[in-house]
Formats: C-alpha cells, sequence, structure tokens
C-alpha cells in the first residue's frame, strides 16, 4: 500500500529511540600516607562520565576525585588523602525503538545525582579509609527513526486556502 493511499506520509527524523536510568552506591578504598585516627570529612568532587550503546544498554564510563580529611599521630596532625577513582555502570533501556537505525545513535547521559560520599569508614586495621558513594545517572539514546504522519491533498489546501483568501480586506493586504 503506497502512502498516498492512506492519507499518511513515511518520514525519517530524529527522535529519543531510548530511556533508562539508575540508581548506585558503590564503595571505594582510599590509602593515605598515614595511619588514620578519626575522619574529618569525605568530598567527591571532579565527576566526569560519556556513555555509549552495547547491545540494549548503555555503559558509562566515568571518574571522580575522593578526598578524605583525617586526623593521624594521635589526633595531633590532620591532612587530606587524595585519590581518582573509576567506574562502569551499565543502564538498560526502556522503550527502545525498534525502527530505530542503529548506524548513528547518539548517547545523551545526564548527572541527576552528582556522586556523593554517604561515609567514609577506618578499615582493614586503621591502614584504609572505606568510602561510600552514591549516584544517580539518566541516559537518552537518539537516532534516525520513521515515523507516519498523515497528510491531505495538496488539491484540498489549495482550495481551503482560496477560501481563506478571499475574507481578507484589500486594504489590509500589503
Amino acid at each position: 500500500m503506497l502512502a498516498t493511499d492512506t492519507g499518511c506520509r513515511e518520514i525519517i527524523t530524529s527522535a529519543v529511540c531510548g530511556k533508562g536510568s539508575k540508581y548506585s552506591q558503590s564503595s571505594y578504598t582510599v590509602r593515605p600516607d598515614n595511619r588514620p585516627t578519626t575522619i574529618g570529612g569525605c568530598w567527591v568532587m571532579n565527576h566526569s562520565c560519556e556513555g555509549s550503546l552495547v547491545g540494549d544498554v548503555v555503559e558509562i564510563h566515568g571518574h571522580f576525585d575522593i578526598n578524605v580529611w583525617y586526623s593521624y599521630n594521635g589526633n595531633s596532625e590532620t591532612t587530606v588523602a587524595k585519590d581518582t577513582m573509576s567506574y562502569v555502570e551499565h543502564v538498560a533501556l526502556r522503550d527502545l525503538d525498534p525502527h530505530c537505525f542503529h548506524d548513528d545513535l547518539d548517547v545523551n547521559v545526564k548527572v541527576v545525582q552528582q556522586p556523593n560520599c554517604l561515609d567514609a569508614t577506618i578499615v582493614d586495621g586503621g591502614t584504609e579509609i572505606a568510602v561510600r558513594v552514591e549516584t544517580e545517572l539518566s541516559v537518552e539514546v537518539v537516532g534516525r527513526t520513521k515515523i507516519w504522519v498523515m497528510t491531505c491533498d495538496p488539491k484540498e489546501k489549495k482550495e481551503s486556502f482560496e477560501e481563506d483568501d478571499s475574507s481578507i480586506d484589500e486594504d489590509s493586504q500589503l
């Protein structure tokens, strides 16, 4: 059946072909130069990530810096332990359009919640600091897909336009 037979036209356009989101908590280990006595604070910064489509999931590769302020030497001195952590997250896609052309897809990653330190604990006999981090990511896959739109007969369109045109006052025309 031709598009003209149905009153529809097939158009290729860019559209969101799939979406997904993921909240996660992960633990990371920071190894300070000194044996910590207490932890004064912990923060996460300099987050960066990018995603790519692998099958029906988006694989996100990212990294961030963890900074832990701690005391040592019987709480008489303080310093900051810094370490860069890498991660890989897999975000499942829902509503993936089967008609989407897979030759040229863009993956957009949005950070809903930046990585944030939930807690930091001295572990392993006081030689390491375990840091629990939470983050939330959402993804969109944008690609070319086909859609059908209703069309009208150009003859009907012209007649309709001429009828509308007749009601315009000649003095109001430029």
